[in-house]
């Protein structure tokens, strides 16, 4: 076995050999192989870490100081090597010689804030911040600058002092505009309790500072108030259109993950003002993003502006002209210009990448479904089988009311076709047309357009219409309650009871009697009809014990019995 184990070992770098080692368990061999290579490098990075893991997971750390004494006999200043012999010292509970190494130093570079820091850190690793916070304020009084800013903002953080923590972030981003990342990636961790605060600290010094209100800017975005955030930054950007491009950029990113409506639209500001400060394609494409946002926020008109201002030369052949163009139509048919953005996909359709191909076609299919042209939708989606696909066309075919087709293409794409919300709202629709008799309810695939298209009152109309097609054992009560269950949700409380209340006469114990008769006991709430709400929300906790719906059940009688405060005027969760 030696033998073989000394012949692989001459394959291999000893460092490679040594980490191989390690990761069999054959430690002492490991650590062998990791002094043999300090033997002629003593400050070799990768072979004292090794060593640090090995005795340290071995209980043997002190093996490692009189290897650390040969390593700073050759090369006393080692940054590296003296954040090890720190941290050994600290694990071993040798405080005096923490102290002494942090000295000794200190002592060879006096103009250096390592020391400082990493002194500091062991000491907070161990528990005592006050003390390493001591530190670093010597650091400070020391060196005279900002070196020792962030590390006193982590502690500051660490302790839950916020106010404190914004003032020396705020120091680290003045003296050096490479630290403000991680100011707004700190301070962003502030909880609501302490953020007026931490903006109170960031204005109390240099609040015109201009470096600072870009901060302050990006943190309201942070904490979900991003219009103040764009008001803040748009007068505070530097000259420079360069410089100003790059502080806009990332305003915008930060406003991208937000990830809700007034986001968007800031983004889309934002980005709009970006192509302002570039050129070229820099530009159109600041453009064609700034319309996707807008048309993200709800803001059409402006996307369809910014629209008309994008051009992609038509003999464009690279990848980022037709990466440019995808965008170009995906964004017109968001905001409704359909045969413009069928146009331009079929003349690009060919130059596009199979999946901007793809995710393309299956936009602007789904913008004339919603208008209701579904045969021009499907005639654009022929020849396409992938999973998405197939999803639409299962939609395609409920909204003709064509239940067994729907659910036969709903079945092929699975369940994880698009993303999670349309999966689970393909779902939903799943469990209702499967249960459903007839294979073809033409006025139920009309009514469930309507609920795609946002006419609620129309949706719920056309779901009563539509039941009465229905059998009463073959779907009816699943129709109903979905038309009751809508009213509720929009605040139609006294046609949701009446609905839900044919839904459960319908069928008292089917699948949609548990959400029916959840729906039944806010309408009664709402209505103040408490003691009809106490009895239903009963009769559905001992009934159904296995529903999903449960949690909100207990929580609502809660609330109703009086146990949990109403948070609400009309007394719901």
């Amino acid at each position: 076995g030696g033998g073989v184990m000394h012949a692989e070992a001459q394959t291999r770098s000893p460092l490679g050999w040594a980490l191989q080692l390690e990761r069999r368990g054959d430690t002492n061999d490991a650590i062998a192989v990791y002094r043999s290579v300090l033997e002629d490098d003593p400050t070799n990075t990768a072979a004292l870490l090794g060593l640090e893991r090995l005795f340290g997971a071995t209980n043997a750390l002190d093996s490692i100081l009189p290897i650390l004494d040969s390593a700073i006999a050759t090369d006393p200043a080692s940054r590296f090597v003296r954040e090890v012999q720190l941290r050994a010292y600290s694990t071993l509970g040798q405080s005096e010689k923490v102290a002494q190494t942090a000295a000794a130093w200190m002592q060879l570079v006096p103009d250096s804030p390592d020391p400082f820091r990493q002194w500091a850190f062991v000491i907070a690793q161990a528990g005592d911040v006050a003390q390493a916070l001591r530190i670093l304020q010597a650091g400070r009084d020391r060196i005279g600058d900002d070196a020792l800013a962030p590390e006193m903002a982590r502690l500051y953080m660490s302790t839950g002092d916020w106010r404190n923590a914004a003032r020396e972030w705020q120091a680290a981003a003045t003296s050096n505009p490479g630290n403000a990342p991680a100011a707004i990636a700190g301070l962003s961790q502030a909880p609501a309790a302490e953020r007026e605060g931490v903006l109170e600290q960031l204005n109390a010094r240099g609040g015109a500072d201009a470096e600072t209100k870009r901060m302050v800017a990006e943190l309201l975005v942070a904490w979900g108030r991003p219009a103040e955030g764009w008001a803040l930054l748009e007068g505070a950007l530097p000259r420079n259109p360069r410089t100003a491009a790059t502080v806009v950029r990332a305003f915008a990113e930060r406003a991208r993950r937000s990830q809700t409506r007034d986001g968007a639209r800031v983004r889309a500001l934002a980005l709009e003002r970006l192509a302002r400060l570039t050129s070229g394609e820099e530009a159109r494409r600041a453009r064609l993003d700034a319309a996707q946002a807008y048309a993200d926020a709800g803001e059409l008109g402006a996307a369809r502006r910014l629209l008309d201002r994008v051009e992609v030369p038509s003999g464009a052949e690279t990848s980022e002209a037709a990466s440019a163009m995808a965008t170009l139509s995906r964004v017109g048919a968001e905001s409704g210009r359909l045969d413009d953005a069928e146009r331009r996909y079929r003349e690009w359709k060919d130059r596009l990448s199979a999946d901007d191909a793809r995710r393309l076609r299956e936009t602007i299919a789904w913008g004339w479904v919603l208008r209701d042209e579904l045969d021009r939708a499907e005639r654009l989606l022929d020849g396409d089988s992938t999973v998405n696909t197939l999803a639409v066309l299962g939609w395609i075919a409920t909204y003709r009311g064509d239940l067994r087709g729907a659910i036969e293409l709903f079945r092929a794409a699975g369940p994880y076709a698009q993303t999670r919300a349309e999966a689970t709202r393909r779902t939903s629709v799943l469990a209702i047309v499967q249960r459903i008799e007839p294979d073809t309810v033409p006025g139920l695939g009309a009514a469930l357009l309507r609920v795609a298209q946002g006419d609620t009152t129309g949706a719920i109309d056309g779901l009563e219409r539509a039941s009465a097609e229905i059998p009463q054992t073959g779907g009816r009560a699943d129709v109903l309650a979905l038309a009751g269950e809508l009213a509720v949700a929009h605040g139609d409380y006294e046609r949701g009871e009446g609905l839900l209340l044919q839904s459960l006469a319908a069928e008292a114990d089917g699948p949609a009697a548990p959400g029916a008769e959840y729906s039944l006991a806010v309408a009664y709430v709402a209505l103040g009809k408490h003691s009809d709400a106490i009895r239903t929300l009963e009769h559905l906790i001992l009934t159904f014990s296995d529903s999903a719906v449960l949690p909100g059940a207990r929580r609502l009688l809660d609330q109703v019995r009086g146990v949990i405060p109403q948070s609400g005027s009309n007394g719901t969760a």
